[in-house]
Order: C-alpha cells, then structure tokens, then sequence
C-alpha cells in the first residue's frame, strides 16, 4: 500500500523540488564536512584512475606478441642437457654419442656446421643405431628446440591407433600426416610442430573394417607428398634392406630423400644392460 502524506508534509516535498534545481551556495557547511567531502572524492578520483591503470596494463600485456629466444649451438647443447638428464637422470656423454648430439645440436639450432658435415637442413633426421644406444632418449630431449621442435610417438602406438574405435582408422593417418597443432609456450612459440616417429619398422601391418593397410607407410609417403621432409623425424634399429622389407622401395627411396641419416657407431653397446 502507498504511504500517504499530510497536505503540509505534501507541500514541503514540492517545495524542496522545485528549489533542487538551486546550487544551494547559501548553505554553509564546517571545516570538518568540507574535508570529509573532499577526501571521499579523491578517494573515488584516485580509484578509478587506479583501476585505468590497471585496464591498461592488462590490455597492453594482452596485445604485446610474446617473443621467444632462439637459441644457438651452445645453448642449444645446455637446453639439451638439462632435458636428457630429466628425462633420464643416469645418461651419460661417452665417446659413441658425442659426436652425435653435437651434429643434432647443430641442427636444431641452425648451425652452419651441420651442413659443414655434408648434410642439410632441408630434410629431417633419421637417427639410427643398435638396440639401447640411446637414440630414442637422445632425440626425444631434443625434441623441444627453437627451430624446429617436433612431437614424439612410436611406429607401435601409430599403429595400435589405427584400430581404435574412437577417432581410428582414417582419423589416425590424417591426423599424424600433418603438422601436430601444439601448445605454443612450451615450444618456443611454435603453434603446430614435426613429427619424430620412433622404432620405425617394428609394427605390423593392421586391419581395420576389413582393409589391411600399412598404417606408418602411408603416413610417410602422405607427409612426402606434402614435402613436410624438414618436420619428419625417425628413429631405427634396421638399415635400409630391412626398411624396404616392412615398407617397400618406394617408401625407402622417399626416406632417403626426406631424412639425414644419421648413424650410432655399430659397436656402440647396449646401455640398458
């Protein structure tokens, strides 16, 4: 229910309205309000410029691009380091793999020493080397770079994931013969990155509605097509008869126009012994 008013109350309401549109300068107020009047609205001044500072701050921050180090052979070499040891606290530098993290290390940091060697930097690696050199943990701490920063699975789980029922079959050849999309703040700002399969050669043929298809064959002879050669990688334990034998010439002849070969000493021992 509305409150009622009494006609004198009614009255003065009016009044106080119509004399609203006054500046009321013959009011006149203590020292104490004027100071509490003028320190609440500095109060209220001095915050809202605090927090236009802190828009701005935000939205610069915001649209100011992130810039990355790109790293060279020396860094390259310490960054490696630190990866390899976390990725394997017990590895060791010995005399049959320095030779080999020097060359990836000029590499993966675009040294001009690399091509010194005879190869290039128009193709991927291909490291391949007995059972337990170390090549897997080798390049797989190699595998975060600032030039060129790849992912890492297994011919095997290419395989297995063909037959999955969820995003198999078709799925996994497209998805694995492309650019991998990926985070770029762990890559040194990279948004899609390579590809290193490794144990290249050590699963079997699949099947999948019926089809039986040479999954990793296929997938390299799509990422050839698409001359993705610079962000393909390999690891192997078989030479080139043996590759020919699982993949067929035509895919050996394209792995040998795609990939430096780059090879452990055969007599590099088992470290896993």
């Amino acid at each position: 229910m509305e409150k009622q008013h009494s006609k004198p109350v009614k009255e003065l309401m009016v009044k106080y309205q119509q004399e609203d549109i006054q500046n009321y300068d013959h009011i006149n107020l203590s020292k104490s309000e004027i100071e509490s009047i003028t320190n609440e609205a500095l109060r209220q001044a001095r915050k809202a410029r605090h927090f236009q500072i802190e828009r701005k701050k935000y939205w610069d921050k915001v649209n100011t691009p992130v810039t990355y180090p790109v790293l060279n052979l020396e860094q390259t070499k310490e960054f490696f380091m630190k990866r390899v040891l976390e990725l394997n606290p017990d590895f060791k530098i010995t005399e049959f793999n320095i030779q080999i993290i020097d060359l990836l290390a000029a590499y993966f940091s675009k040294d001009e020493s690399f091509e010194d060697e005879g190869f290039s930097f128009k193709k991927g690696i291909m490291l391949v080397g007995p059972v337990g050199c170390g090549k897997t943990t080798i390049l797989k701490a190699f595998a975060i770079n600032s030039t060129n920063p790849f992912s890492f699975t297994t011919a095997r789980k290419i395989s297995d994931s063909y037959l999955s029922k969820e995003n198999g079959g078709e799925h996994t050849i497209d998805k694995f013969s492309n650019l991998i999309i990926a985070n770029p703040s762990y890559n040194f700002g990279f948004k899609s990155i390579g590809l290193c399969i490794d144990d290249l050669g050590v699963e079997s043929v699949k099947k999948n509605f019926g089809n039986e298809i040479d999954v990793v064959g296929d997938i390299i002879l799509n990422r050839y097509e698409q001359e993705l050669f610079t962000t393909t990688h390999f690891t192997a334990n078989i030479g080139g008869d043996e590759i020919e034998q699982a993949y067929g010439l035509r895919v050996k002849s394209r792995l040998r126009q795609m990939c430096n070969f780059i090879a452990f000493d055969e007599n590099t021992p088992d470290y896993r012994n």
